[in-house]
């Protein structure tokens, strides 16, 4: 970057830096050297929130099930994970269906700039009308985990 400033004259100008990706935000003092004389400076990191998770789709049934998700933390601040969390189901209908949650087995913080495999269970309510397809937009900290409940066969009444 260039920039012209005036002898005995003061500028403030953006300066694109390579950091470490764990880096904190924050302000950093530092030194810049401006025709041979060193200055000093300040470089502010930002926040950076970014995570995915893998996979981001997946197929359920009702009843609980194991689920194992590997989350990444792409950014440079710790995102602590619900233990618990809930997504609506819904088969493309005005209501809303009943909730898919997921309970992880431990709480967990993704540090930044780190990978974490999660175990946990999912709970697919079994109240789900078996001719529909469902789905459910689970949070997983800043990423979300689609559940999809195929249709499947009704269960058959017994009689007495």
């Amino acid at each position: 970057a260039a920039a012209l400033v005036p002898p005995g004259a003061t500028a403030s100008m953006q300066v694109t830096l390579p950091v470490e990706p764990g880096t904190s935000p924050g302000d950093y003092p530092a030194e810049v050297e401006v025709a041979g004389v060193r200055r000093v400076a300040v470089l502010r990191v930002e926040a950076v929130l970014s995570m995915s998770i893998t996979p981001r789709r997946l197929l359920a049934e009702p009843g609980m099930q194991d689920v194992t998700i590997v989350a990444v933390n792409e950014g440079n601040v710790d995102l602590p994970l619900a233990s618990v969390t809930r997504g609506r189901t819904s088969d493309g209908g005005k209501e809303p269906g009943p909730d898919v949650t997921l309970t992880l087995k431990a709480p967990a913080v993704l540090a930044a700039a780190t990978t974490i495999t999660l175990h946990g269970q999912l709970d697919v309510p079994a109240s789900l009308e078996a001719a529909r397809r469902h789905t459910a937009s689970v949070p997983v900290g800043l990423a979300d985990l689609e559940v999809i409940i195929l249709p499947r066969k009704p269960q058959r009444r017994q009689t007495s």
